[in-house]
């Protein structure tokens, strides 16, 4: 009987509105609607826009070697932000943790190199407590730089 219920339901509404009624609208009728959510939109880069400097196996050599100690290099290292559309300031390093705001491109950045971590395809260096950049794409075999360091 309650299928007869929402049928008709269904069908009076579609008449009303002046519409059709198709039996996959009848049978999500039922249903409840998606939620916007729980849906997982593609994943755009840290970095938006032209601009990164893309590196070769070399130039990607030299950006993973960051991860190991060094105790000769800047702790500090200070640079610019190179993609055009700007670069994602998150509340820790990975695509996990919230987005705060996007540095601008040119913007002068100040990064601490001993946090170094690799995460979700990223290089991620703290920039201060809570606020977190990726600077470097690991790529395969190759790479791209976001931010252009001049002191490391």
């Amino acid at each position: 009987m309650h299928v007869g219920v929402k049928l008709g339901a269904g069908l009076a509404a579609a008449v009303l509105a002046g519409g059709t009624l198709s039996v996959g609208a009848v049978a999500a009728a039922g249903q409840p609607p998606p939620n916007p959510e729980t849906a997982q939109p593609p994943q755009e880069e840290e970095g938006h826009g032209p601009g990164a400097i893309m590196v070769g196996p070399k130039g990607a050599a030299q950006a993973m070697e960051r991860l190991e100690q060094d105790r000769e290099r800047s702790r500090w290292c200070h640079g610019v932000v190179l993609p055009e559309n700007g670069l994602n300031v998150r509340t820790g390093p990975g695509l996990g943790y919230r987005k705060v705001t996007a540095l601008e491109y040119g913007a002068r950045v100040k990064t601490d190199w001993d946090t170094i971590q690799r995460r979700d395809g990223y290089l991620w260096v703290r920039m201060k407590p809570h606020r977190w950049i990726a600077d470097y794409k690991i790529g395969h075999g190759n790479g791209k730089w976001y931010v252009k360091y001049s002191n490391c």
